[in-house]
């Protein structure tokens, strides 16, 4: 299939990936659980209160959404090497409609997240369109549960904020409210031309950063319980704890008294975790940002995430506050120099050639911005973010290799990790020890930046 050139609003046609979407080709090996396959997708709720729901107003709202943003009708079509992404005509969304039985209000918040879950583990294809779904499950008249999965290969977390804030907005100018304009939504494949035409003006700057920075670097990969020779069937699982609020306060003010943010505090803590797992002092990691372009793309639904290496060098760090202050230059110069990843990966092409390996695997470290928990919506209803859940979870949204952490700051002032990992690759055990000894990292060192790290 040859990609057309694909111009206006409303075109339809098929234009080729984008260079994320290139970047999570490279991990797909055919699974249901790979890039492009059934369980690779984002799954968001909010409980809804205030008034019934609509459904008429609902589903015309939701096909509103989807004509608004070309990726929510996007199609990843062709064989793998040949990918491109088709993009069609608005088409209904799939709304399913569920009652729950008679629940107490105090059990309400539970049944909440348990049906978030159940929604998870639902499959989703690449090739289908829309690239969305709905689950509106009630509670009564008053207090519903509304769950939105969109297909990842088309959509990121920031994504759902966009969707939602949309919905709830044309939902009730659907419903006879009048409601503020939405801001202009630059399409996801203008997004795509921005990054292969340049990503900004200093990207040759940044290619020579990145160049002189990975020399001679290679990705910090963590071992594996399993060989990928193994060759069991792929499956992502989720291990979940909590790093209680005494902790992260003492995260904040270490953070102000050494002037770095708190994500970087935490990769400084993850860090030193990758440490005492590999024994490297010479640490790569990785995170995801949300490759927005600052705020060129803050209203487009697409996956524009990145994936950004951190290299620090751990060895001869005598406290933890000097390792937050190497940190802390590490984040800042890789921040100012993001370019998408594969550009990236051209100035230093071995450097993920240790997570390929048969007994290792790379793992991301996230940590994402205090969450808005209502959406500020016109209209009658309230919509409000069920919290992340906890407990273990034994199947859900896949992970495209290894394993992500992904740290949420919750109202309470606790925070909530979700540890996903490939069951085909590492035991649950091992995942719990990864978490202890983060913890045990996170408690210490809080309080103590200037205890010794045991670094030579």
């Amino acid at each position: 299939m040859s990609p057309t050139k694909i111009t206006g609003t409303d075109a339809t046609g098929t234009i080729p990936l984008s260079l994320n979407q290139e970047f999570v080709d490279v991990f797909d090996h055919g699974s249901d659980d790979g890039p492009f396959g059934y369980r690779y997708h984002v799954v968001d709720a909010w409980r809804v209160t205030g008034g019934p729901v609509d459904l008429a107003a609902l589903r015309d709202a939701l096909h509103d959404v989807v004509e608004r943003h070309e990726a929510l009708r996007t199609r990843i079509v062709g064989e793998a090497g040949k990918r491109c992404q088709e993009i069609s005509p608005p088409g209904p969304v799939r709304v399913e409609v569920r009652d729950f039985p008679e629940t107490p209000e105090e059990s309400r918040a539970a049944r909440a997240e348990a049906l978030r879950r159940e929604v998870e583990d639902e499959t989703f294809g690449a090739d289908e369109s829309p690239a969305l779904r709905a689950v509106l499950a009630r509670f009564d008249d008053q207090d519903a549960v509304l769950a939105l999965m969109i297909h990842h290969i088309v959509s990121d977390g920031m994504s759902m904020d966009v969707v939602i804030r949309d919905l709830a907005n044309l939902y009730a100018a659907r419903t006879g409210h009048t409601v503020p304009t939405l801001p202009k939504a630059p399409q996801y494949r203008e997004f795509s031309d921005w990054q292969r035409d340049g990503a900004g003006a200093g990207t040759e700057a940044a290619r020579d950063y990145w160049r002189r920075k990975l020399d001679g670097a290679l990705f910090t990969a963590l071992p594996t319980d399993i060989p990928r020779s193994a060759n069991l069937p792929e499956s992502t699982a989720a291990h979940r704890f909590l790093i209680p609020q005494d902790v992260m306060s003492n995260i904040d003010q270490l953070s102000r008294t050494h002037r770095t943010t708190r994500f970087m505090a935490l990769v400084a803590m993850y860090q030193l975790l990758v440490h005492r797992l590999t024994g490297a002092t010479d640490v790569v990691i990785a995170t995801f940002t949300p490759g927005r372009g600052g705020q060129l793309f803050e209203d487009t639904v697409g996956p524009l995430f990145n994936f950004l290496p951190l290299r620090t060098d751990l060895a001869g760090c005598a406290s933890f506050g000097e390792l937050l202050k190497r940190t802390r230059r590490t984040c800042l110069e890789a921040f100012e120099h993001e370019i998408p990843i594969l550009q990236i990966f051209g100035q230093a092409p071995e450097l993920m050639r240790t997570a390929a390996s048969d007994n290792a695997a790379a793992a991301v470290f996230q940590a994402l911005p205090d969450q808005r928990q209502y959406v500020e919506a016109p209209g009658d209803l309230r919509y409000g973010r069920i919290p992340r859940m906890m407990g273990p979870q034994a199947r859900k949204s896949s992970v495209p290799d290894g394993a992500l952490w992904t740290l949420t700051r919750e109202p309470s002032g606790d925070a909530s990790v979700c540890l996903d990992f490939k069951r085909n690759l590492f035991r649950e055990e091992t995942i719990v020890s990864m978490a202890e000894n983060f913890q045990e990292i996170a408690r210490k060192f809080s309080s103590s930046p200037d205890a010794s790290l045991g670094l030579t």
